[in-house]
């Protein structure tokens, strides 16, 4: 006791004040650093032992979500490359046993001694038996695979994880036969849709956000993602900046999407869809070794997609092609390059946004014919893309890993966007014209250890991580455009047109801006076992933003520059009450967003800090049953400070006093209920906002997405010998309303709940896989974010064949 007094009183909050961390933070960090020493040293002596080793197939390939058990001691599975460690066992005599579902069983005995580490590698070749009668992989929990490095930058398990997760697989994906990205968020607790089909938004715990990461990096464009090259999408909950930044998260999360990666044996898909509101859509999936010997592996993802609308107008056309080249250059050392590449052309996202002069309170009141777009089909916007990503990874020692990564994305826009404005009984249609490129390029550097320390187990990650973007942008704006009636026949509506857009907008002056800014950051996170089921988590980030501010080419004069540093801490505790089964966890997280000075109204320049975003989570997850039942559950809490609002005593003025709230809770549930029945469902409720904005908003609810979601998809896969293959889905989602405008003198305006089920049917054999679905199945009216109706019901045929 003695010896931890001396230690906290040796630091005060007076040796943080120039990093500028928190006093609650600073303490919470030092008790847990305390805490950490003193437990090495208590644990330093016992007599236990460590298991390790890889589980490959028969093929060389690796062997991933393999279960390993030691006899009635501990239990776990193997990694995405195939590896497993097991920690702290008494010394002994054991048997260990590994086992996966279609791949014959092991068992070896093994001697485990004090203060030493057994390697027990494996090879599983197929159990051809399982495989006469099992023809596609139905018997198991196949939407659980949590298990990913990714989300932690750490070989860390959900269950040992203090941070909420979900993940999405392509085994989902092919399921509900989803061609959409905006279809694959809507298996994720607590994500809705942010503004209409295709654009890239969503909310999360009631803030906005994108899908920005690709792979853990920056993956920055504008055109509609697409889903063919994705082999799962990690959801990560609640200010994430310590690990990831804040220029590719939000207060609410982070969206990463994982794509498919080359392996060793020739295999390959091709897909034909076909459905209602002309959609046609081509996809491919080959997997090549180049050179197997030498580890040259390529694998291409190609789609190409075309769809109509159901409204009168409205069009997308996307091809896209994406390679992934792995050179396994010896078994310490590999190389990658991922390439995306896009061209998209279609019309602009459908818009009508309802203005405060506007009485109605929901789409339901406007009695308006929805199957108007007011727009063109000659109205297009091209949106070309090109995403590199360079990795190299090296294996330093057994216990030290390198990744250097090398992210490039190039997008353009050229084209037509429309977005619409309902004053009173008209729509003012507003039309910008935009000729600009976008360059944004980030590179990481990783070095991963996973060592001991006496007994006790420590995972680290040290990080450098540099990002840069940079935009030039030349366009027109025509607002408005023209005004034509909301209700009624009107002749103007049609009078919208590329020869009268172009002509209108001959008359006006070109904007053309030039913007650049870079972040340079530093960060580390440390997992310590404390015990075996005890785990303690602290990381942090070091940020430095500096933004080039805006040229404005034609004034010849630049603005904004700015210059800003930032630390973002995180600190998490788990506790496995029952080891790899059941986990507590706690967490703090901090997210962060950098706020630019003001020239007030006197001529002063304000600088003003970053915004920071605080959450306190509570939680517990289990894994029971060997994997059939997976769920988590949390509570948090989220405060946003130092928002940046105007000064209600002088007019003009802007004051860094602002704030936002935002707590609620969240469930998930993946259950393989018996076999071939698969199960996934959650819920989320939220509550959000503004705290010291405005007396006229503050305390009520904006434009921060539903307070309530569910989602729920239902699998049954027939097991009988006459049935097999045959399986059928049917889910969907529920939404409460969410306000687009709230506030007590004007009133609120509203999207109204909903529910939207889908169902498909499949066949599958070794051949081909057949499906048929219907989206919208109840033909269900309702309304996105934008205040467009969204897709009525609509069938499609989807037929894949095998190579």
């Amino acid at each position: 006791m003695k010896s931890i007094l001396l230690c906290r009183s040796a630091f005060t909050s007076k040796h943080f004040t120039f990093l500028n961390i928190p006093h609650p933070v600073y303490k919470a960090a030092m008790a847990l650093l305390i805490c950490l020493f003193f437990s090495v040293l208590a644990f330093a002596q016992q007599q236990t032992g460590t298991v390790k080793g890889t589980i490959t197939l028969a093929n060389g390939n690796t062997a991933p979500l393999v279960s390993v058990t030691l006899t009635g001691v501990k239990a776990t599975k193997t990694d995405e490359s195939g590896n497993y460690v097991l920690t702290t066992i008494p010394a002994g005599i054991y048997t260990l046993t590994v086992k996966h579902i279609g791949l014959v069983s092991q068992n070896r005995q093994i001697n485990v001694k004090a203060n030493e580490t057994i390697t027990a590698d494996f090879v599983l070749r197929e159990d051809n038996e399982t495989l006469k009668e099992v023809v596609i992989t139905s018997g198991y929990n196949k939407f659980a695979k949590k298990e990913t490095d990714g989300v932690a930058k750490l070989p860390l398990k959900n269950l040992e994880n203090p941070q909420v997760y979900n993940v999405v697989p392509k085994d989902l994906l092919q399921d509900q036969v989803i061609i959409s990205y905006n279809d694959v968020l809507k298996n994720v607790t607590g994500v809705s849709q942010g503004l209409v089909n295709g654009s890239n938004s969503f909310y999360m715990r009631g803030f906005s956000n994108q899908s920005l990461l690709r792979n853990g990096v920056q993956d920055n464009k504008d055109n509609s993602l697409e889903v063919a090259n994705i082999e799962s999408i990690e959801v990560l909950k609640g200010p994430s900046a310590t690990l990831f930044g804040n220029s590719l998260t939000s207060f609410g999360g982070l969206i990463n999407r994982v794509t498919k990666k080359p392996f060793g044996t020739f295999k390959g898909e091709v897909s034909y869809t076909i459905g209602g509101y002309d959609l046609s859509r081509i996809t491919a999936d080959i997997n090549t070794p180049l050179d197997k010997e030498k580890g040259l592996l390529l694998r291409t993802n190609i789609a190409y997609h075309d769809e109509g609308n159901y409204m009168d107008a409205g069009f997308t056309r996307r091809l896209f092609i994406a390679p992934s080249l792995l050179y396994q250059v010896t078994d310490r050392l590999s190389i990658s390059l991922d390439a995306e590449i896009y061209q998209q052309k279609s019309n602009d996202f459908h818009r009508l946004f309802p203005e405060n002069s506007f009485t109605q309170t929901n789409p339901k009141t406007l009695d308006l014919n929805w199957k108007r777009y007011y727009q063109g089909n000659d109205l297009t916007e091209s949106k070309p893309s090109v995403s590199l990503i360079a990795e190299v990874n090296y294996k330093l020692s057994d216990r030290w890993k390198s990744q250097t990564i090398l992210s490039q994305t190039k997008h353009s826009s050229d084209g037509y966007r429309v977005w619409n404005e309902i004053h009173g009984d008209s729509v003012n249609r507003n039309i910008r014209y935009s000729n600009s490129n976008y360059n944004t390029i980030e590179a990481q550097q990783n070095f991963t250890g996973d060592f001991r320390i006496g007994n006790h187990r420590n995972r680290l990650v040290i990080g450098l991580d540099y990002y840069t973007n940079r935009a030039n942008e030349n366009f027109l704006i025509a607002y408005p455009f023209d005004k034509v009636k909301l209700i009624g026949k009107d002749p103007e509506y049609t009078n919208i047109s590329k020869q009268t857009v172009d002509a209108t907008l001959a008359q006006l002056s070109p904007i053309r801006n030039i913007s650049s800014q870079s972040t340079y950051s530093a960060y580390f996170s440390d997992v310590f076992n404390i015990t075996s089921d005890f785990m303690a988590m602290v990381s942090l980030r070091f940020d430095n933003f500096s933004s080039g501010g805006s040229y404005n080419v034609t004034a010849d004069t630049t603005t904004g520059k700015y210059n800003q540093t930032n630390l973002s801490p995180k600190l998490g505790l788990v506790y496995q009450v029952i080891p790899e089964k059941v986990s507590l966890f706690g967490n703090y997280m901090n997210g962060f967003t950098n706020n630019g000075p003001v020239i007030q109204p006197d001529g002063e320049r304000s600088a003003f800090k970053p915004s920071n975003a605080n959450q306190w989570e509570l939680g517990f997850k289990v894994d029971l049953f060997d994997g059939m039942l997976n769920s988590t559950f949390s509570y948090y809490d989220i405060k946003v400070k130092d928002v940046i609002r105007l000064d209600p005593d002088r007019v003009g003025f802007a004051v860094q006093d602002g704030g936002q709230a935002s707590k609620g809770f969240e469930g998930e549930l993946i259950a393989n209920l018996t076999k071939g029945f698969n199960v996934v469902a959650g819920y989320s409720h939220n509550k959000a906002y503004a705290i010291n904005t405005n007396p006229d908003i503050d305390g009520l609810r904006q434009w921060t997405g539903p307070a309530e979601t569910a989602n729920l998809w239902i699998n049954y896969a027939f097991q009988k010998k006459a049935l097999k293959g045959l399986s059928f889905g049917i889910g969907g989602n529920y939404n409460s309303k969410a306000y687009i405008s709230q506030s007590r003198s004007t009133g609120e305006f509203y999207i109204p709940s909903y529910t939207v089920l889908n169902a498909v049917t499949s066949y599958e054999n070794r051949i081909f896989r057949l499906s048929l679905k219907l989206d919208n199945l109840t033909n269900e009216v309702y309304w996105g974010s934008y205040v467009n109706q969204m897709m009525p019901r609509r069938f499609s045929a989807t037929v894949a064949f095998k190579l």
